[in-house]
C-alpha cells in the first residue's frame, strides 16, 4: 500500500490540515533562520580580540591558550577549532562554522572564535551582553 493512500485512509481531514501547517512552518524556519556567509573569523583570547583571520585563504594558526596552543583551521570559507589540550575537545565538536554571527570556544582554554562579515547586526537584536 502507498503512504498518500495510507494518510489518506488513516487521518482526518483536521489531521492532514495540522500536517501541511508544520510542513509549511518548518520551510518558513529554515528560510528565516539561514544567515548570509561572514568574510572574517575573530578570535579572541580571555575576552580580548587577539587577531581576525580572512575566510578567503585556506590556512591552519595556532594561537596560545591557557591549557597549552590551540590550532584554528580556515578552509573553503569556513573556521573550526582543531587540536588544543582540553579535557573533554568540545569546542572541535561544534565543527565547521561559516555563518556571520556563528561561534565555537574552548572554554578551558579561553579561546573563542566568532565569524563576522555578514548584514549588520541590529542594535536590538540582543537583550543583553555579558562579559
Amino acid at each position: 500500500m502507498r503512504l498518500p493512500a495510507l494518510l489518506a485512509r488513516a487521518a482526518t481531514p483536521a489531521d492532514r490540515l495540522v500536517m501541511g501547517i508544520s510542513a509549511l512552518g518548518i520551510v518558513v524556519s529554515g528560510a528565516v533562520t539561514t544567515r548570509e556567509p561572514g568574510r572574517q573569523a575573530v578570535v579572541f583570547r580571555d575576552n580580548r580580540p587577539v587577531m581576525t583571520l580572512s575566510l578567503d585563504q585556506d590556512f591552519k594558526k595556532e594561537i596560545p591558550g591557557r591549557l597549552g596552543p590551540v590550532t584554528i583551521q580556515v578552509e573553503q570559507g569556513r573556521v573550526r577549532l582543531m587540536e588544543y589540550n582540553s579535557p573533554r575537545m568540545i569546542g572541535t565538536r561544534t565543527g565547521w562554522i561559516q555563518d556571520a554571527g556563528r561561534a565555537t570556544a574552548c572554554v578551558p582554554c579561553g579561546v573563542l572564535v566568532r565569524v563576522e562579515g555578514g548584514a549588520p547586526v541590529p542594535a536590538n537584536a540582543f537583550d543583553g551582553v555579558s562579559e
